[in-house]
């Protein structure tokens, strides 16, 4: 078997501004974990005893020892892992057995991470949510300019935001815009 490259949707970019750094990121894998009607607390109890803690609620990002999970949907959880196991969707599929479905979503998306001190000045501008007085570790799925993006917040300077791959350039063209109207022109 050959040991395939991912490919960054977005080939990499990295822009940076005077106090403010926009990257495009790897997250490892991502996968989503769909709840089979009638199976919540099934799912519930093989989740704790997979990850080490209960399902993440709505808005919270839960840290998970290779990465994270969050509430994306009705029953229905999105978790990123680090590293690279193109069969963890059927590795989850075989531990969640009939309570969950696993669907391998790693090359559905494009994630950015936006650091610095001015994030909210940007994002507020950006993403209709308010995000400053938002805990760290929130997580939400919203749209931004009439796309797609899971915010999440991991301190008070920096955000990792997904976005699906096949408007990952309408969206970055819309943040850098954003950023560009906030910052000004980039250093």
């Amino acid at each position: 078997m050959s040991k395939l490259t991912p490919t960054l949707s977005l080939g990499g970019y990295t822009r940076e501004w005077d106090t403010l750094v926009l990257k495009e990121y790897y997250v490892g894998e991502m996968i989503s974990l769909a709840v089979s009607h009638g199976n919540t607390d099934a799912f519930s109890e093989t989740f704790e005893t997979t990850f080490g803690k209960a399902p993440p609620k709505a808005s919270k990002l839960v840290t998970l020892k290779d990465g994270f999970a969050m509430l994306s949907g009705a029953d229905q959880y999105l978790i990123l892992l680090n590293g690279e196991n193109i069969n963890v969707d059927q590795e989850l599929t075989k531990l969640f057995s009939d309570t969950a479905y696993a669907t391998l979503q790693t090359d559905g998306w494009a994630s950015l991470k936006l650091t610095g001190p001015q994030v909210y000045d940007v994002l507020e501008r950006f993403i209709a949510l308010d995000l400053r007085n938002a805990s760290t570790h929130y997580a939400a799925r919203t749209m931004a300019h009439h796309m797609a993006v899971i915010v999440m917040k991991f301190s008070e300077t920096e955000f990792q935001l997904l976005t699906p791959r096949s408007s990952a350039l309408s969206f970055l063209e819309a943040l850098s815009h954003t950023i560009d109207n906030v910052m000004g022109s980039p250093s």
